[in-house]
């Protein structure tokens, strides 16, 4: 009965929804005395509306619901106009970017120059490598393992042909202009304002350890009885030792419980059981009874819907501003500023810094995609990558030793940005903390070497 009532609500919360105008809710914003206070509180109003509302959610419902009434908004406020036109005025307004900065996707083609890259880490991706001078050198073709980025435009990664076709600059172009240039005052303002508020929002969910309470501002004038039983991936159990305990936990079929096992697998955690609290915590109780014999049990958590529906959109959050700061170089290094700024509330940490301390603690799929953000906002503007590269080196061995400590999601870490920084002769000349952990990186990367030759010998 309760599978029935839920799927009967959810398509007029659908409509109620999307009869919301995200014009109207950007004016009112536009006119906010306290814009983060009126922003968290729509968040905290449709979120849940939104996501994790049944047992198994539909993606594209969430996706439309979203777009239209959280993220819509947001683009309505940045623009200051219907986005639709704004982002094309962006997109005219913005002087194209030497570097290609093109994230890998795994198994995507990589290309390394044998005769002009400096080391074996400098690869350009397909579209860049047809267009280079590198196509008639030696090179070597590699698929990727996910998380790199092409180095077309990056003249440190190349004896010579730095760029392509497509990143050539001309003449007239000044490496060092300022992309704040192209943007108005009043952009300027609304992008600090926005960017400010949907990166602290996603960070603090991302890294929040809570299970039934949110953060302050974000907390639902009425809470529901309503929770998942979450299942996280490790490096300890095997498929087949998941997917029988799942089938004896949340009595599944095999099918289902290989279909969990998977995605778990894939994005790092999923839900197994939703139901309220005493539901989940008995999923709970079998899985950590037979997982906990011979080794650590697998982990698992109960958490209210409210709080994985609040992560769902940070994630989603994440995506948009690295599709947002696409348009614009002005933006992107806005992002930038706003990542790093040091908060007096926090030790005068940054966001970025919280991100990356807590990243042995966040599941696969979120690692994947701050990471990215990363590699699409810090490591593409010169001046704050140089920035980001001391607060990185700075934090680089609580970031190895949380790495050796990890018991999941290895191949997904922070510590693999040590190759966009510390083989950077401009980024570690001059700075002695670069310097050392550079020596680290090299040393850690050629004992590495030595040891899969032994092995594969």
């Amino acid at each position: 009965k309760m599978a029935a009532t839920e799927s009967e609500e959810v398509p007029s919360i659908s409509k109620f929804l999307m009869d919301c105008s995200p014009k109207d809710i950007a004016l009112n914003w536009l006119q906010a005395t306290d814009l983060t206070k009126d922003v968290y509180h729509h968040l905290a109003y449709f979120v849940p509306k939104i996501y994790c509302r049944e047992t198994n959610p539909n993606p594209l419902n969430e996706e439309m619901l979203a777009q239209h009434i959280l993220l819509e908004p947001l683009e309505w406020y940045l623009c200051g106009e219907d986005p639709a036109m704004g982002i094309i005025k962006l997109e005219k307004a913005n002087k194209s970017s030497q570097l290609c900065g093109r994230v890998f996707k795994i198994g995507e083609p990589t290309y390394s120059c044998r005769d002009c890259a400096v080391d074996p880490t400098c690869v350009l991706c397909m579209e860049c490598f047809l267009a280079s001078v590198h196509r008639e050198h030696r090179y070597r073709m590699t698929t990727s393992g996910g998380g790199g980025f092409c180095d077309c435009g990056d003249t440190e990664a190349w004896k010579q042909g730095p760029y392509c076709q497509k990143h050539e600059p001309s003449g007239s172009e000044a490496l060092e202009e300022d992309p704040l240039e192209h943007l108005s005052e009043d952009m300027i303002g609304r992008a600090y304002n926005i960017f400010a508020i949907a990166f602290k929002y996603a960070v603090d969910m991302l890294t929040w350890v809570e299970e039934e309470r949110l953060p302050s501002g974000l907390e639902p004038l009425e809470k529901e009885d309503t929770y998942y039983c979450m299942l996280f991936n490790d490096e300890v159990h095997t498929y087949e030792q998941v997917i029988y305990t799942l089938q004896k936990a949340v009595n599944c079929t095999q099918k289902e419980a290989v279909s969990f096992a998977t995605t778990v697998d894939r994005d790092g955690r999923r839900s197994v059981r939703y139901g309220d609290f005493q539901y989940c915590e008995q999923a709970k109780t079998v899985i950590v009874r037979n997982t906990s014999r011979q080794t650590k049990p697998l982990k698992v958590q109960v958490m209210h819907s409210s709080v994985v529906a609040h992560q769902a959109f940070a994630i989603k959050l994440l995506i948009w501003l690295s599709q947002v700061i696409g348009y614009s170089g002005g933006l992107r290094r806005i992002l930038c500023q706003v990542g790093l700024q040091q908060r007096p509330d926090e030790d005068h940490s940054s966001l970025i810094d919280k991100l990356m301390l807590c990243d042995s603690k966040l599941w696969k799929g979120a690692r994947n995609i701050y990471h990215q953000l990363f590699m699409s906002s810090l490591l593409m503007d010169l001046k704050y990558k140089k920035l980001f590269a001391v607060r990185f080196a700075k934090s680089y061995e609580r970031l190895q030793t949380d790495y050796v400590n990890d018991d999941h999601e290895r191949e997904f870490s922070v510590t693999d940005l040590s190759v966009q920084i510390f083989t950077v002769p401009s980024l570690v000349s001059n700075n002695s903390t670069l310097i050392q952990h550079s020596k680290m990186y090299w040393c850690h990367l050629l004992c590495e070497r030595q040891f899969a030759l032994v092995f594969l010998n």
